[in-house]
């Protein structure tokens, strides 16, 4: 294990998100994304997937200086690096805690709002709005009619069920709700047989964590075990093929 800086800046982060935080940082030493990870093999390492995963949504957007929001900026890294190649590029979450973590990184060097998606201010406009992993969080309904007012084309990289689970939008209907608003698909990449080693990194990790998840992060062991449990349940649902992993571009 890597040595890793003091103060957690990402103690207060909402669990799990501060567990997966934890991990990756006394694991890689670092922890620029949130986001899964696109695996070519399941022995490679996961920033080098989780690279690939921001690389082939970069591969899918217009040339700078095109306008971006970035519709869920985690800890700011995919922003930022818009930003320095050259897009006029606009962040928004509405976790402060990340929004803190950001500028703590990344200071006034990006545009990053403390603002959810639905409330984003009109009539600004941008050529493209980009969900990774964002959308999942945000009513299909309410996602595609802000965003008709903002864009035409939106990239949405996230996963969904193919079934009721109550957790993730059911992909029929969120493409339901795309149409509704006037939104169509132009491509539709499956991506489920390269996310889920994701889940397994973690899952892997946790019980050799588990004392110091304890004590550095204030967690129980039931929430721990509870982790543990998840992530187990959640793989299921890849193997069985009730989730999805996809990259979904739409156009109006």
């Amino acid at each position: 294990m890597r040595a890793v800086p003091a103060p957690l800046a990402y103690r207060d982060f909402y669990y799990p998100l501060n567990v997966f935080m934890h991990i990756l940082t006394h694991e890689e030493g670092d922890a620029p994304y949130l986001h899964y990870g696109l695996f070519d093999n399941t022995n490679e390492p996961l920033p080098k997937a989780q690279e690939r995963s921001t690389e082939l949504l970069l591969s899918r957007l217009p040339p700078p200086p095109t306008r971006i929001l970035e519709a869920g900026i985690g800890l700011g890294t995919t922003l930022h690096r818009l930003t320095r190649i050259g897009y006029d590029a606009v962040g928004i979450t509405p976790d402060e805690k990340q929004i803190a973590v950001v500028r703590e990184r990344y200071g006034d060097s990006v545009d990053g709002r403390c603002t959810a998606f639905e409330q984003f201010p009109l009539p600004d406009r941008f050529d493209v709005i980009v969900f990774q992993e964002s959308s999942q969080y945000i009513d299909a309904n309410a996602l595609f009619a802000r965003a008709r007012e903002l864009t035409s084309h939106v990239l949405v990289l996230d996963e969904f069920a193919m079934e009721p689970t109550g957790e993730l939008h059911r992909y029929d209907e969120f493409l339901a709700a795309a149409q509704t608003h006037s939104f169509r698909v132009t491509d539709d990449l499956d991506l489920s047989q390269k996310a889920p080693p994701s889940i397994d990194y973690f899952t892997t990790r946790l019980p050799r964590y588990r004392e110091r998840l304890i004590a550095d992060l204030g967690l129980t062991g039931q929430q721990v075990d509870d982790l543990i449990e998840s992530g187990r349940r959640y793989r299921g649902f890849y193997d069985r093929g009730a989730y999805t992993y996809r990259l979904l571009e739409l156009r109006r």
